[in-house]
Formats: structure tokens, sequence, C-alpha cells
């Protein structure tokens, strides 16, 4: 009754991973980051299954180093990794050094290769190694579960999550960060403790429950997006005030200053200064004008104009019914001359022509 439960759980969740692998997969043009959760819920998805099909055909009686494809559990650590760094980085490049993530998932694969030809092999050589491989099967396999969990923790250190669990000032994104972080542990601490004592039943269902701290960010994303940027605003905020004990970290900077603008929409108020702006970022005035001069090659009121219009543009053509005047207040504009100067420099004419040609 118990294996009926578990491959039906097996079979749904690896059924929904894959169809939010698909999703992500399809979002990958747009952002680099659905690259990598996709290939995380695809390594759910393909163990979901794998378990599936033992679960009704039998599992085999083998070693667990020999069932294929293990490098799928070596892939759920770096996916998520990366992930999770396009995430709260907007400005996050793989570079070739990233490449030593994959070393583990690469040694999977050659011992699947190796378990594959080395029984009908007649060179000594393979088996040989095919009987290392079994010596050490329970050390194989648990440091596919040690690298996942190794990941999960070094995220949870790394970005500091224990903080927003702290932070008053966001109830619903304390909640969010603390059962996330508490369903991560556990289910890793089980899958851990279950191949260690070689309880096959209990490592098949703790692979039902894999998915649900991912499912479950991405339900509340999905319900709730403001929600997920608040959230990730939070920890980029939280990376941006521990870096500027190390000294001014110019990627970070550029980060948080997006997550203001874009998240906050701080443009929005009328008396935004550089000094307001400044105390925001825990910078000087003189810093942040030397920023904006130097890494974006533009000065503070034409930063903060080409926000305020863009957001007029977008206004004008989500609200057609809004009228010009109130459009010009609320992105952060405190006269209509200002406004009409600054919409001509940027869309080259005024908003009156701009939505009359729209209209058309």
């Amino acid at each position: 009754m118990l294996n009926c439960i578990i491959n039906h759980l097996l079979f749904f969740g690896g059924s929904l991973a894959l169809t939010m692998a698909l999703v992500q997969f399809a979002q990958v043009l747009r952002d680099s980051k659905h690259l990598w959760l996709g290939i995380f819920f695809s390594c759910i998805s393909f163990t979901g299954f794998q378990q599936y099909y033992f679960g009704v055909y039998g599992i085999p009686n083998l070693y667990l180093s020999q069932w294929p494809g293990q490098v799928v559990i070596f892939l759920l650590g770096p996916s998520i990794f990366f992930f999770y760094k396009k995430l709260f980085y907007h400005d996050f490049r793989i570079r070739p050094r990233h490449a030593a993530h994959f070393i583990p998932a690469l040694i999977s694969i050659g011992v699947d290769i190796v378990m594959f030809y080395s029984a009908a092999d007649e060179n000594p050589v393979l088996p040989y190694i095919r009987g290392i491989i079994i010596q050490y099967n329970l050390f194989y396999i648990l440091s596919g579960a040690t690298i996942f969990i190794s990941y999960d923790i070094y995220i949870l250190l790394k970005e500091d999550f224990i903080f927003l669990i702290r932070r008053k000032n966001n109830n619903k994104v304390n909640r969010i960060a603390l059962f996330y972080v508490v369903m991560v542990l556990m289910i890793g601490i089980m899958l851990f403790y279950a191949i260690a004592a070689g309880n096959v039943t209990l490592a098949r269902f703790v692979m039902t429950l894999m998915i649900l701290p991912f499912l479950y960010i991405f339900l509340v994303g999905y319900l709730n997006p403001e929600l997920i940027s608040i959230f990730a605003s939070e920890v980029r905020k939280n990376v941006y005030e521990r870096s500027l004990i190390k000294g001014l970290d110019v990627d970070v900077l550029k980060s948080r200053l997006k997550d203001l603008m874009e998240v906050d929409k701080v443009y929005c108020d009328e008396d935004l200064s550089l000094k307001r702006l400044a105390d925001m970022l825990s910078l000087t005035p003189h810093q942040l004008s030397e920023f904006l001069n130097k890494h974006l090659d533009i000065n503070f009121n034409y930063y903060i104009n080409r926000y305020r219009i863009d957001e007029a543009v977008n206004l004008m053509q989500t609200q057609p019914e809004r009228s010009i005047t109130s459009i010009c207040y609320s992105v952060g504009f405190n006269s209509k001359s200002a406004f009409y100067e600054a919409f001509t420099k940027f869309i080259g004419m005024s908003p009156a022509r701009y939505r009359k040609n729209k209209s058309k």
C-alpha cells in the first residue's frame, strides 16, 4: 500500500516537474536564469519517473551506483546555484572557472559508462574499476546528496536568508523565507539519512518531496509576483549592505540601484534628490554622483528622468483614459513644463502628440 502511494506521488511529482521545466525553458530567451531552473526541474522530473518505473516494474537488484542516470543528482546543486546567482546578481556572468561546478556530474557520467560497458568487456581494466566503484558505492551516492545539501547551505548562508526571518518589516517575506529554509534543510537531511541507512523506501519517499520547496516558491511567485520581487529585492539589499563593509562593490551597487528604481520605483517621489537616493544606498552624494558619471556615463537628473519618462510611456499605453497631467505627477515630476521638456527630449515628441500617434 505504501509503495503504491509513493509510486503515485513519484509519477505526479515527475509530471509536475516536467511541466515546470518546460515552462522555464520557454522563457530562456527572456532571461537565462530560467535555463538553470529548467535544468533543475528536469533533474527532479527524471528522478521521479525513474523511481516510479522502479516501483512499478521492480527495483533493480543492483547497487545504487549501478542505477543509470545518477548524474542528475550531481546537477541539482549547480543548477540551483546558478539560478540563484542570476536571480540575486543582475550582472552575474558565467566564467570558465565555473566549469568546476560540473566536475562531479562529469565523473558521474564516467561512472555510468564504466558500469554499462564493464560487464561484457573482456579487458580486465574496466571490471577492476567497476569493482572499486561498487566497493565505494555508498560513498558515491552519499556524495551526490552531500553536494546538493552543501549547495543549499551555501546559498542560505551566503545570501543570509536568516536575516529575512529576523526582519520585522515584511511578515509575508519572513514566512516565505522561514518555510523555504525549513523545507530545504529537512528534505536534504532526510535524503542523506535514508541513503546512509540503506532504506530504499524512505529514499524514494524523500525523492517525492524534493520538488516541494521549489514548487512552493514557484506557486507563490505565480500567485503573487510582487511578493517574490520584494523577496529577491530584500536579499539583494542585504547583499549590498554587507558589501559596503568590504568596500564599494560596483556590481552589487548597480544591482541595488536597479532594485530601487524598478522594484521600489523611488523615482516616483517628486522630492527625490541626489542626497536622498545616496542615503538609501548608504553612500555620500559625491560617491553616488561619481558612480553615475564613471560607470553609467550619465548624471543624476538624466538617470532619474529616464525612468520617469519610461514609466509615463508605460502608463499612457496601459491607461489610455488617464490624463497626461495625472501621469505627469504620478511618475515624479513636480511641474508640467519639466515633464513636457523631458518627454520631448527622450521620446522626440510631446506627450500629447505621442498619445495621438498611438491612438491612430
